[in-house]
């Protein structure tokens, strides 16, 4: 199974912002010499934006694969180390991204829409974002149903 939730309002940010400074170079009048820190953020800004355009989440009977962007940012689980698994929805402070809290690690790209994963023997929970949040936990429990027969 695989679900893909696309960051259409970072998209949007890192595009307008290489737009702005890629403007500011033609537009601007300033002189070549003196615009060099124009020339060398506008291709900057392509970097996050290849990084965190979407987040593929990728499932098959031995394990859980996400991957950010063009995917060089990616992290796997074994299904086999998952204990349970759960729809949640983060909220506004969990924001987008990868973030690591005390207890969770968040893999976020858009929306509030997430599953969330606890582990045997861990105390660190993985919330994962996703359009389908219902159908992905629905998906990863009948392979635990499976597995445990």
């Amino acid at each position: 199974m695989e679900t893909r939730q696309t960051g259409w309002l970072i998209s949007a940010v890192f595009v307008m912002a290489i737009l702005f400074f890629g403007g500011l170079i033609v537009w601007s009048g300033i002189p070549p010499d003196e615009s060099w820190i124009l020339w060398f953020i506008t291709p900057l800004m392509l970097i996050p934006l290849l990084l965190f355009y979407r987040l593929v989440v990728k499932t098959d009977q031995t394990e859980i694969r996400i991957s950010f962007g063009i995917g060089l940012i990616r992290k796997s689980w074994k299904i086999a180390d998952i204990e349970s698994v759960k729809v949640v929805r983060n909220n506004f402070l969990h924001g987008w991204g990868i973030h690591h809290t005390l207890s969770t690690s968040i893999y976020n790209i858009s929306g509030f829409d997430a599953i969330e994963i606890s582990f045997k023997g861990r105390k660190r929970l993985v919330r994962i974002g996703t359009n389908e949040p219902e159908k992905l936990a629905g998906y990863l429990k009948g392979l635990l149903h499976k597995s445990r027969k």
